[in-house]
């Protein structure tokens, strides 16, 4: 909770203020991604479709979910749908003064909330969940396409749900497409 409180401050003061280390050279970028998602056992837990955008190494990632649900005492998993907001940093894009790397290679933390429906939970087929999470990602930047490039992209997060839902590690591997340019084309900064 700390890392997601520290998150959200220096969001709050970047938006407020101008971010402190960016410049005219800093990275905007924005995106979308699929991902798969793995549980630690190496079966397929479900998939995520992201959108996100940011500048100067610090992103908003909307994402929707769809994942497998697990009780306590329930041999059965249930089939849920969700909707998530994350705050990405990207190491390289807030410590680099050139932000020529970020397109071949990417990593950072990243901290966020959500929530969803569960289907198929008995008594009343439905019921509802919440979730936090942290983690890091890390993104390899392969072919360009169009005015952006294709991205690998990985991570894994700790998400900790509302009981009755067990809480779980996920690895994620996806493919995203990314556009990146400088904030001084976007005229951004004062």
């Amino acid at each position: 909770m700390k890392l997601l409180a520290l998150a959200c401050t220096t969001a709050c003061l970047s938006l407020g203020t101008g971010c402190l280390w960016a410049n005219e050279r800093s990275d905007a970028m924005h995106g979308y991604e699929a991902r798969v998602v793995l549980g630690t056992d190496g079966h397929v837990e479900g998939a995520q479709a992201h959108a996100l955008a940011g500048a100067a190494g610090l992103y908003a990632d909307l994402e929707a979910n769809l994942r497998d649900a697990t009780r306590l005492d329930d041999p059965d998993t249930h089939p849920g749908l969700g909707l998530g907001f994350s705050l990405r940093a990207s190491l390289f894009g807030i410590l680099a003064t050139d932000h020529k790397l970020e397109r071949y290679l990417d990593l950072g933390a990243e901290a966020g909330a959500g929530g969803g429906i569960v289907h198929g939970v008995p008594p009343h087929g439905v019921s509802a969940m919440s979730s936090v999470w942290y983690g890091g990602w890390v993104e390899v930047g392969t072919v360009s396409v169009g005015s952006g490039y294709l991205a690998l992209t990985g991570g894994i997060r700790r998400e900790v749900f509302s009981d009755p839902w067990l809480d779980q590690t996920q690895l994620a591997i996806g493919l995203a497409w990314r556009k990146r340019e400088l904030m001084g084309k976007l005229n951004i900064h004062d």
